[in-house]
This record gives structure tokens, sequence and C-alpha cells, in this order.
């Protein structure tokens, strides 16, 4: 009872001063988070110009320096700076290193804790965070209004089913229902990101030390730091879920990861693991199912699938069983998860004995780790590329960037307004914005109607204004001789 006691302890560390509320157990925990973040060394982002460490961050800032969670799409390298006469430099990226090196800000990517949601904590100097917030605001706003049309879109297919549902008999009424399940459970799912989206908004994506932490749980992070250590160098921090937190159904497109596979790892033994590929696919309702293939455990070059599609809840915790009796999975025993494949292939070599020792030698990874790697990093660059392929960056005038009565960050047209555009850097005179050309916007015509316009039209609207005011100056110039 008396550990449930809030405590308040001014702790000196390095030279940087924390004043820690909380139980005991709290506090305990809190120093081993600060003492692990003024050890870990985030090699991959200190090259990057403005990223600092968590010491100097904490050193330089203006009282506690707060921790923020950045939407994922902020980290998306989609900028091409080869020909930007704002940054220096060449290739694609961020919109969050861009708008931080344009503004000289600085910063400190934290470990990430919980690397299976849409987010990435950052440390910032308090005397920036207006700059941060602002971006952020940008993005979130973007994120709400499309989980709010696809709730409408939810509600008005539910609708539609149990209308039909009215008239329907036998095998159809019975396909109706599961679909109707479906559509409820995608409902559900979609409205769970929407509040989660909404909360962190209000707050201002600020994330509390103490919540911060509460992300450690199912880590290594505050059991053994020198293994999370190892883990932020190669593959990330790895978290672990018991298989019912994990490999249940996901009805709702808004949760599938970018690659659209999740890989899980389960370890069996000292040396030995089974792995997990589930991929993601989209039906003719609009709702997710999965696609599970994991190897045979007698069968060689044998695969063991199975899918949610179609199932209920019960039915798919009966399916699951048999998929794990027939794989020799345990549903008593934690697995990890990895959103992409470099990553699981980084974390799978951690179980690898050549991998262990190269490390607990100070050596490099063993040459023939790294060969059997290339091929995997080769085949994620190239769909990076190819997602680039798609993304411009407009410069426009400041003026022409506004937000709508929703709140919503727009592009004023002659045509209209486009609402969501995606903000990368903005200064008193122009607005730097990031388009996807093949994705569709919604354009609030100067009539007040709506209707959507694409991502390549935009650009090409933004290009022949900015030729016809080109053309404008040249001929004014030419009067004034």
């Amino acid at each position: 009872m008396a550990d449930e006691i809030a405590q308040v302890v001014d702790l000196e560390y390095k030279g940087v001063y924390y004043l820690l509320k909380g139980s005991k157990e709290l506090i305990a925990k809190m120093c081993m988070m600060i003492r692990f973040l003024h050890e870990w060394n985030h090699k991959k982002w200190l090259e990057k110009p403005g990223s600092s460490t968590w010491q100097k961050i904490q050193e330089a800032s203006e009282g506690s320096a707060p921790i923020l969670e950045f939407p994922k799409e902020m980290f998306e390298e989609t900028i091409d700076i080869s020909h930007d006469p704002d940054v220096k430099g060449k290739g694609y990226i961020s919109p969050f290193e861009y708008y931080c090196r344009k503004n000289n800000l600085r910063y400190c990517m934290m470990p990430d804790l919980n690397p299976n949601d849409d987010y990435i904590p950052v440390a910032v100097l308090s005397q920036e965070f207006g700059i941060h917030d602002e971006q952020i605001k940008a993005y979130m706003r973007r994120r709400i209004e499309t989980e709010e049309d696809r709730d409408k879109g939810y509600e008005k297919k539910i609708d539609d089913a149990k209308k039909a549902l009215e008239n329907a008999e036998g095998s159809e009424k019975e396909k109706i229902e599961k679909d109707l399940a479906e559509l409820t459970d995608a409902k559900e799912q979609n409205n769970a990101l929407l509040q989660e989206s909404k909360e962190k908004m209000e707050r201002g994506n600020v994330l509390d030390f103490a919540e911060y932490i509460k992300q450690a749980e199912g880590t290594c992070v505050l059991s053994d730091p020198d293994k999370a250590k190892l883990q932020a160098e190669t593959c990330g921090i790895v978290r672990e879920y018991m298989p019912d937190e994990c490999m249940y159904p996901i009805r709702d497109a808004g949760m599938i990861p970018e690659g659209k596979k999740v890989y899980y790892l389960q370890k069996c033994g000292e040396d030995s693991y089974i792995s997990v590929e589930r991929s993601f696919e989209v039906d003719e309702k609009g709702c997710v199912y999965s696609i599970y293939s994991a190897e045979h455990p007698d069968k060689e070059d044998t695969y063991v699938q199975i899918t949610d599609k179609g199932l209920t809840n019960e039915e798919w915790a009966e399916r699951l069983t048999e998929f794990f009796k027939k794989t020799g999975l345990y549903k008593d025993q934690p697995m990890n998860v990895a959103r992409d494949e470099e990553s699981f292939f980084d974390y799978r070599a951690v179980f690898e004995e050549n991998f262990t020792k190269a490390h607990s030698g100070g050596q490099e990874l063993s040459e023939q780790i790294q060969i059997e790697r290339a091929p995997l990093r080769d085949e994620s660059m190239q769909r990076v590329a190819y997602a680039r392929s798609f993304y411009s960056t407009l410069t426009v005038p400041a003026d022409k960037i506004m937000p709508n009565e929703k709140q919503i960050l727009s592009l004023e047209l002659d045509d209209g307004v486009v609402e969501g555009i995606s903000l990368v850097g903005i200064d008193s005179e122009k607005a730097k914005i990031s388009i996807r050309s093949d994705e569709e916007y919604c354009l609030i015509g100067v009539d007040g109607k709506e209707k959507q316009i694409s991502g390549d039209e935009i650009i090409k609207a933004v290009e022949n204004r900015a030729e016809q005011e080109s053309a404008k100056k040249t001929l004014t110039r030419n009067a004034g001789r």
C-alpha cells in the first residue's frame, strides 16, 4: 500500500536534473530508463543534421524536453532535395527531416518501444515545441479526416446489410449475417483508431514520460539494456505479444501496415524458432482478411496456410488452434512481431549462432549473413523507390495554404480549395507541399460543391498557375522598360 503513494524525487544524472513523480516502483523504472537513454546509441539518426543525444537535448532544453509522438507518414522519404535551394543535399528525405533542417531544429530519436503502432517518439527542445506542433497537427487532421470518412463508409454498408437481411432466408441470410459481423468489427476497429487519433491530437501528441515507460513492457529495455542496445542497432527494439494479442482478425483497412505484411517469430528452443508470415487482403465489401503462412515442421519447402476470411471470431479461434497444432506453435508462449521483411530478417539473425558470436566479440556481422540479407534489403529498397515515384514536392505561395472551416490544412486553387494537403515547410512567402500523384483528394469548388481530384491534376494546376504568374511578371518587366 505504501508503495502506491506518490513520491517526488529530485534526480541528477550526468549533469542533467530530473524531477520524478510516481510510486516507488515507477520511479525505479524511470531511473533505469534515464540511464538507458543516456547510454544508448542510435547511429543511423546521429548522422542526420539536427539529430542529437538525449543528454544534449535535455541540457539544451528550457525545462524537461517533451517527447512527441509523430505520425509515421511524416518519416516517409518522399521529398526530393536534389534541386532544392533551401536544403543542401541529394536524394529523398522525409517531411520531418526536411523542416527540421530548414529551421535548424534539434531533436533526439527515441527508442521506439511500441514499434507496431503508427507513431514514432521523438524528444524535442521545449523552446521549439510550437514548430513541431504545427507540423504534427497538419498530418493528424488529415489522418482524422480519413478515419472519419471510413467510419461513414462502414455505417452505410452496415445499414445496407441490415436492410438486405430483412428479406433474406437460408444460406443467403447466413452470408449476410457474417458480412454484417465483419463490417461491425471493421467499424469498431476504425473507431478505436479514430478515438486514439483525436485523443493524441487533443494533448498535442505529447507523450508523458511515465506513459512512455509503460510502453517498455514486453521489451528487454529495462530487464536487459545491453540486449536492447543490440536490437536498436540491428532491427529496432523488439516487443513481445501473446498470440491472441496479435493474431486476431483485422477487418479495418486503416490497421494494415504499409508493406501489407506482418511477421511473427516464436522461440521454441535455445537456437530454434518458428516464423509466420501474415499478409493482408481486402474483400469485395472493403473488409480486410489475412492469410497466414508457416513452414511445415516435417516437410521441407512446404507451408501450412490458413485464412480468417469470412470467419466469425469464434470460428477463427477454432481454426487458429488447428494451425498451432499443425505448425508446432504454442498458444501460451509470447511472439515477436515485425512489420517489414528487413526488421524480421535482422531479428531472426539474433537466433543464429554466428550472429551472436560476432557481436559478443565486437566484430561485424559474418560475411554469410550479409550475403543472405542483401537480396531482402535490395527488394525493400526497390519498394521504397517505387512508392517515392508517386510523390512530388511543390512550392506554392504561403498565402495559398490555410486551414478550412473544419481546421483541415488546405490549398487554394483557381477552381476551389483542396483539403488534406501535406505541408513539409513554410515561411512568410513560400510553402512546400507533398502531393501523391495517384491519390484522390477532395476539392471544394467555388460553388461549394465537392468533387474528387487526383494528385496529378493538382500538380498540373499548380504548375500552370506558376507559369501564368511567371508570364505576368515578364510582361510587367517588359512594359516598364
